[in-house]
């Protein structure tokens, strides 16, 4: 594969048609990508490689046109990301971008691709099937990428780097980030939506048909673009909805291990590949709840349903408890202080290392989120003797 300097494909990237295309999906002037490439004879790797630039930008903060200085600042930024990933140095100061190297960034977006497909594939059929260890580290890892990745029609990206975003699904396709159009589903037929929120972010969704649903660190959901006609959504990590009553059609979330169906409520869905532990807890109305596909069960408000280890429980709770992250917010009632801290390793995107008996210590007290990882961690240390130390990217916790 040939390497292309910037000149190679700045005309591209300038086009505002075909920028416009590129990155909403659709352009003002009905820009059709198939005459462009005719009139662009030999041009098409150029192309595609502009198209995979301007996809991997960053959203834009305001609803002006994207200048030529953001577009330069953007593919500069995204060199300078390539340069430090790939095990060959990109020469900078020649302005030369290896057509490979932009693709295999890319293709980490793909792979994100791939597992939310997969977990839609998995998770449609009849007969659940547990996902592997080996597919659970590859969520961890991307779950470090830093950006929220909305993909739509099974191709389309696009990389959020607020916290806390809220993002708007409309019934016509659109997406939009605190009002801002940010994409277009261009599909002609019916597709497969994603969004996934890695470690360290959280996000506010509001679906087509007006649900809310909260997004936790770490976690991914997937949707058909016929959702309205088929309310179902499938979800990897953590989730709470306010699900949109219509009894036409039920809502329906599928994890790795749980199946909920619900017609309209409020219930918080907690199933990480890599804990022991699935759960379901239920704010108000009234949901079904089947496990790997077999035993079901009907919850009724303040109720928790958890499976650990084989044993599925119901239990009367404080539902506060439990949903209070999207509030920026951990309460804790005698979990044990390993489990706080790898709720707090998600949300703060930082390892935390705990040894010796104080994994098993029971803690008890509220955390504000909004204080840094630092702070709620000595909050912790003045009810729990504990000493904490960092080196480098971890944090180690210890008697």
């Amino acid at each position: 594969m040939a390497q292309y300097t910037f000149r190679d494909i700045e005309e591209f990237l300038l086009d505002d048609d075909f920028f416009q295309w590129a990155r909403y999906g659709f352009s003002d002037n009905g820009f059709d990508i198939k005459f462009y490439k005719i009139q662009h004879p030999g041009c098409e790797e150029k192309i595609e490689l502009a198209i995979a630039v301007i996809q991997n930008m960053k959203v834009v903060e305001d609803s002006k046109p994207v200048s030529e200085e953001y577009k330069m600042q953007s593919f500069a930024r995204m060199m300078d990301r390539l340069q430090h990933e790939s095990s060959q140095p990109v020469q900078l100061h020649k302005k030369t971008l290896p057509y490979r190297r932009v693709m295999a960034y890319v293709a980490s977006v793909a792979a994100l691709l791939f597992i939310c497909l997969g977990t839609y594939y998995i998770l449609s059929k009849s007969n659940l099937q547990k996902t592997t260890d080996v597919t659970a580290n590859i969520i961890d890892s991307l779950g470090h990428s830093g950006q929220i990745q909305i993909i739509l029609d099974g191709k389309q990206a696009v990389g959020l780097d607020k916290n806390n975003a809220e993002i708007r699904v409309g019934e016509d396709g659109t997406v939009t980030v605190d009002e801002q159009l940010v994409a277009v589903s261009r599909g002609e037929k019916i597709s497969v939506n994603q969004i996934m929120v890695p470690y360290g972010k959280r996000s506010k969704i509001i679906l087509p048909d007006g649900s809310l649903l909260w997004i936790n660190s770490g976690s991914c959901i997937s949707y058909a673009s016929d959702f309205l006609e088929n309310r179902k959504l499938n979800v990897q990590g953590e989730v709470y909805l306010d699900v949109r009553k219509d009894a036409k059609h039920p809502f329906v979330v599928k994890t790795n291990r749980l199946e909920v169906t619900v017609l309209g409520t409020s219930f918080n869905v907690t199933d990480y590949v890599k804990d022991t532990e699935t759960a379901v807890v239920l704010v108000q109305g009234s949901v079904d709840v089947t496990v790997d596909n077999k035993e079901k069960k009907r919850l009724l408000p303040n109720q928790r349903l958890s499976k650990d280890n084989g044993a599925v429980k119901v239990n009367e709770v404080d539902v506060y408890n439990y949903i209070c992250w999207k509030d920026d917010a951990m309460n804790f009632d005698g979990q044990r202080l390993s489990d706080v801290l790898k709720s707090l390793s998600r949300y703060y995107d930082t390892k935390i290392e705990i040894s010796g008996s104080l994994k098993d210590e029971k803690y008890y007290g509220s955390l504000d989120l909004n204080c840094t990882l630092d702070e709620v961690l000595e909050a912790i240390s003045l009810t729990t003797p504990l000493s904490i130390t960092r080196r480098g990217d971890v944090i180690y916790i210890m008697p």
